[in-house]
């Protein structure tokens, strides 16, 4: 009798330190109203692989919480090849919004909603390099990383 109340109670005191030991994690919880940054990887379609269109974009994305809303601010480079960024909004692939452009540092800056930074959000880009007359047409997923969200500062 003795012995299997040790037992009890020793499986309890694990369950406890278990059960003390779990967090919520940032992907679960709401996100205050705010700025912050977000790291991603852009992949190519449907794969875990790195699409060459990341190199096309600045690292880490702004996050911006607005009404419990979340969009993300994402600068393009060389944005006068990138002719066309497009981010799937309620199963429709919709042109996101340009919030800055700078002619002369040859970037933009786009806004879209992403109402679930632990899912992938489909993308697609168009690519126009004139010198050698290539046209790309790509469709890609960005995959954000909700546990690094920090406070912008």
């Amino acid at each position: 009798m003795r012995f299997q109340l040790k037992n009890v109670l020793a499986m309890f005191a694990v369950m406890f330190m278990l059960f003390a030991v779990v967090q919520v994690s940032p992907a679960s919880a709401a996100i205050a109203d705010g700025q912050y940054t977000i790291n991603y990887k852009v992949l190519k379609d449907q794969t875990n692989q790195p699409s060459r269109l990341g190199d096309y974009t600045e690292y880490p994305a702004k996050l911006v919480v607005q009404n419990g809303k979340q969009f993300v601010h994402l600068k393009i480079l060389s944005s006068s090849l990138i002719t066309a960024f497009k981010t799937n909004q309620n199963g429709v692939l919709t042109n996101a919004e340009v919030v800055s452009s700078d002619a002369a540092a040859n970037t933009r800056v786009v806004k879209f909603e992403v109402p679930n930074l632990s899912a992938k959000l489909n993308a697609y880009s168009e690519i126009y390099i004139p010198f050698i007359g290539y046209t790309g047409k790509y469709n890609v997923q960005l995959q954000f990383e909700p546990n690094t969200i920090t406070p912008a500062i």
